[in-house]
């Protein structure tokens, strides 16, 4: 399996690993060195974005998340990003995507998200309360559905959704199926 984007990922270890998976001819990655993302690394990224599209592929950590976060912020969000769940990494000290396994990468790639850059709300506030998807249970189901870490909290929730821009009977699918 060939990958067309170039995967932004954070470390050498996690390169080796996509190469190890897929062939060092069939993946491209650049890496932040960790929480080390420089703007030049940015410039990259955002060139590399208009040219071939990026999949930003960081480890499900805290860590991790401050760096999708940042890129994901610097291309206006149009870029594709693969999550892999934390809870899927066992025997490992570390939470990285070098430690998980490789059908969990392989699955991570074939579900790719995109979130959608406009400022317009799907979900307002409101009815993200009224509905209750910020209680801990439904946005454990929101996160596992997606990958996500399931300590996700409300506010990114709120605004992830609203990124996929998923309607009150999108998200109560959702919840229905988990």
């Amino acid at each position: 399996m060939k990958i067309n984007q170039v995967i932004v990922v954070e470390g050498r270890s996690d390169t080796a690993k996509l190469q190890k998976i897929f062939g060092k001819d069939n993946v491209e990655t650049i890496e932040t060195n960790g929480l080390a993302l420089s703007e030049s690394t940015l410039n990259v990224i955002q060139d590399v974005n208009q040219k071939r599209g990026i999949i930003v592929f960081t480890d499900p950590d805290g860590p991790g998340l401050l760096i999708r976060d940042k890129i994901n912020s610097y291309l206006n969000f149009k870029c594709f990003n693969a999550f892999i769940n934390k809870k899927s990494i066992k025997d490992s000290k570390k939470i990285g995507i070098a430690e998980a396994n490789d059908e969990d990468i392989k699955n991570a790639l074939n579900n790719l998200i995109t979130f959608n850059s406009d400022e317009q709300e799907s979900i307002t506030w409101e009815q993200y309360l009224v509905n209750d998807f910020y209680l801990p249970k439904n946005r454990i189901k929101i996160a596992n559905n997606f990958n996500w870490d399931e300590k996700i909290n409300s506010k990114r929730l709120f605004k992830w959704l609203n990124l996929l821009s998923l309607s009150i009977e999108d998200v109560e699918k959702i919840l229905e199926e988990q």
